[in-house]
């Protein structure tokens, strides 16, 4: 699977080593190296390249492991209205306060004249790893329109879901040597990968694997599944039908409001993709 964009030279540091001390009932073993995962903040702003004096705009600041960084923009900045591809964004600057530090800052610029509602940027605090709609001003900017509902082009195996998991999971570097984070994997039709991504943030992760999409179109015409290792709530849902994604596979349980977005768009949404079965909660229809 790609992992990287072409403006991306090399991944920067996603795991820390630790010393910790296991306790096994009533014993206290020596002391031994351990990994952990990486959460590191990252502080976006925008500039819209207009000459009126007012093109920077802060947009939020969020939580991630670094490394897609780019990718990772690309998409959330998609998911959330901003940009409607990736030629509404001129570059990506990064900025350290450390040099052997990941980037704390990044500057998008912004094609000059691109437009979109300022209520797309009034993020009022830190978005968390755990959550992708933290500082969204008003329930009102929850709703999806009704033009997004999926229409039904194709047929996916159903044994095809089964070994998802195992195929994005032998793509997580970092999961397998910390144990602690999530990861997003898009799929074709046919269950043949096409691009992965990790992250301590489960939406993290998949705006990473959508902005690999805005760079390489072809990924996301050709993506029929979404496979997350998580639970999937709203924030997963709506990333997913923004692009376009019509089938989401997860090892985890859907939370009712996916299900119920799920019913509404079309959008085929599985559960609990472990040990050889899983729950189909919607759109049964494209599997078959």
């Amino acid at each position: 699977m790609p992992s990287k964009l072409p403006n991306e030279t090399s991944q920067p540091r996603t795991s820390i080593r630790v010393v910790k001390q296991r306790v096994s009932g009533d014993a206290l073993h020596p002391p031994e190296d351990d990994y952990l995962a990486i959460e590191d903040p990252l502080n976006i702003t925008l500039y819209t390249g207009d000459d009126d004096g007012c093109g920077q705009k802060p947009l939020t600041m969020t939580m991630r492991t670094p490394g897609d960084d780019v990718a990772m923009i690309y998409g959330f900045l998609f998911t959330e209205g901003i940009i409607q591809g990736a030629g509404d964004v001129l570059g990506v600057d990064f900025h350290r306060n450390n040099p052997d530090a990941a980037p704390t800052q990044a500057s998008v610029r912004l094609r000059p004249g691109l437009t979109f509602l300022e209520s797309k940027v009034e993020r009022h605090f830190a978005i968390h790893s755990s959550c992708g709609v933290c500082g969204k001003v008003s329930t009102e900017q929850l709703a999806l329109p009704v033009s997004l509902k999926l229409e039904d082009n194709f047929l996916v195996a159903p044994e095809s879901i089964h070994g998802l998991p195992d195929r994005m999971r032998n793509e997580q570097a970092t999961f397998q040597r910390t144990g602690g984070l999530h990861a997003a994997a898009l799929f074709d039709s046919q269950g043949e990968p096409l691009v992965s991504a990790e992250d301590i943030g489960r939406h993290n992760a998949l705006d990473k694997v959508i902005g690999h999409g805005l760079q390489r179109p072809e990924l996301l015409q050709d993506a029929a599944v979404l496979c997350v290792s998580g639970r999937m709530s709203y924030e997963i849902l709506q990333k997913a039908l923004i692009a376009r994604i019509p089938i989401i596979a997860g090892v985890g349980a859907p939370s009712s409001l996916a299900v119920s977005i799920a019913n509404d768009f079309n959008v085929t949404l599985i559960g609990f993709v472990r040990n050889g079965s899983y729950n189909i909660y919607s759109a049964p229809q494209r599997l078959g």
